[in-house]
């Protein structure tokens, strides 16, 4: 699937026709008329793993990449947002929850998503206000025992991460 910048045919400047040239090392599309120069950078999402007891906050998720499987919440990061407001935000979007950042967890470049390629930010978290309830692309929001985990997660990186966590917090207190 090529991104928006890939598929690109005028300046978002000046609206003139982009070209195809040879610029800081490797060949982006430039306008003809102006200095727009269309660079394709990574997306920033973050996301928080809400940590109750050893149970962990975990949304189905009602749209593509992932459909229909558990996941962290998480989305991608507003302009003028700092990763750590993304994750606070997206937990309250998806799960009515508003929580308390405790650390930086994990920083891992994404393939997951195959339209786009993604820095994805991980904090720990716990719940501090609000009654889970699935919102916004979750379908379903609960918490999981960090023994008893669905076998649908829908990210490589998540599964990834929740291995980490059982061996980093075998107790689940990750104060």
């Amino acid at each position: 699937m090529a991104t928006p910048e890939q598929r690109a045919a005028f300046c978002l400047v000046c609206g003139a026709s982009l070209k195809v040239r040879e610029l800081f090392g490797r060949a982006r599309k430039a306008c003809v008329e102006c200095d727009f120069i269309v660079f394709e950078n990574t997306a920033t999402a973050a996301g928080a793993i809400v940590v109750q007891g050893r149970e962990i906050l975990l949304v189905r998720r009602s749209i593509e990449p992932g459909l229909g499987r558990w996941g962290f919440p998480a989305g991608f990061q507003d302009y003028g947002e700092t990763p750590e407001q993304t994750a606070i935000r997206e937990v309250r979007e998806e799960t009515g929850l508003t929580i308390e950042v405790r650390r930086l967890f994990h920083v891992a470049h994404s393939k997951d998503n195959p339209g786009k390629l993604v820095n994805l930010v991980v904090y720990l978290a716990v719940p501090v206000a609000g009654v889970v309830q699935a919102a916004d692309d979750a379908s379903d929001a609960r918490f999981f025992s960090l023994d008893e985990l669905p076998d649908d997660l829908a990210f490589d990186n998540n599964r990834e991460m929740l291995q980490r966590l059982k061996t980093e917090f075998p107790s689940g207190d990750i104060s």
